[in-house]
């Protein structure tokens, strides 16, 4: 029995300690018949191919882990191929973090070829210039499988890839989809919605800092009664006061429960718009942080919530 297993040690987090692909390697092999360990955490490393090669041989041996985190290292084409033939022959992995790699478009379509038979629930593929055709090859990859939590934000999908990775969704199983980041505008917004209706599984939305503006919120707002969205993060996209108008017009004919409007220069009108129909339909939580909102608007804000019982509003004590 291996010292980790001694102390029923679950957890292993070695972040941030320059191991290499050495320093990998060895902690691959020191794990290789560990039946304890379920999260491994190895971010920002320095970890490249061989590291990850190895990785791939502990994940193809190791039925125990269920959360694996790699973060900010240089995976590049040996190490993706080799980890993407691991995923099929490990049934235990939920949770994979490769943010913040070197994926690109082709470590992308690579990976995908062992999404389709692997365990996974939950996949981040953020910061990686994966671009559109990338995405749209994760999200065919992942149509029936289990993951339901899918993130590619910041990963520089343009125009032309923006529609690749639209038409892939439309089809898509996945719950929950972040694109933050990505540069989208209202045109984007507007190809967007018209996938989220015919995309069944999709109920939460995540499009932070991108630059959807008051015309990119009207055709999100247009779409929410038509999708079965339950949570919408808009924080970050400059729609301003006419953005939350039309927002409110939507709430009380959809099923939003989740919404977040932080950091959009919402000012007092903006606020009057969200309480003025008092229909918030199924809303439970509205976040505010960071917008041009008066106590005025606080106070009105609070009455909402009162009115509408289950709703709480937050944000409003960091510069609302």
């Amino acid at each position: 029995m291996g010292e980790d297993e001694k102390h029923n040690i679950l957890s292993v987090d070695v972040s941030d300690n320059a191991l290499g692909d050495e320093g990998g390697a060895k902690m691959c092999e020191h794990l290789m018949n560990n039946k304890l360990v379920k999260r491994l955490v190895m971010n920002d490393n320095d970890l490249s191919d061989d590291a990850i090669i190895a990785l791939a041989k502990l994940l193809g041996a190791n039925q125990s882990i269920q959360e694996l985190e790699l973060q900010g290292n240089c995976i590049f084409t040996a190490g993706i191929t080799s980890l993407a033939e691991s995923l099929p022959q490990n049934g235990t992995l939920q949770h994979l973090d490769l943010s913040a790699n070197q994926l690109g478009i082709g470590g992308a379509e690579v990976l995908a070829t062992g999404l389709a038979r692997s365990s996974l629930t939950s996949l981040n593929v953020s910061s990686n210039r994966i671009c559109g055709r990338g995405a749209e090859q994760i999200l065919l990859a992942t149509k029936g499988t289990g993951v339901v939590f899918l993130d590619m934000a910041r990963n520089e999908i343009g125009p032309q890839g923006f529609e690749l990775m639209c038409s892939a969704l439309e089809s898509s199983t996945v719950n929950s989809l972040s694109l933050a980041g990505n540069r989208l505008g209202p045109d984007d917004a507007q190809q967007l919605c018209e996938s989220c209706c015919k995309c069944e599984a999709l109920q939460v939305l995540l499009l932070q800092q991108n630059d959807l503006g008051a015309d990119g919120t009207k055709a999100l707002a247009e779409m929410l009664p038509k999708s079965k969205l339950t949570a919408l993060d808009l924080t970050g996209n400059g729609i301003g006061d006419s953005g939350a108008e039309y927002i409110a017009s939507a709430l009380g004919t959809c099923a939003l429960m989740g919404l977040g409007l932080g950091h959009n220069s919402i000012t007092d009108e903006g606020v009057l718009h969200l309480v003025a129909g008092r229909n918030w339909g199924d809303l439970r939580s509205l976040e505010l942080t960071s917008n041009a909102i008066s106590d005025l608007g606080g106070k009105a804000l609070k009455l909402m919530a009162e009115e509408h019982l289950k709703l709480t509003v937050t944000g409003m004590d960091k510069g609302g």
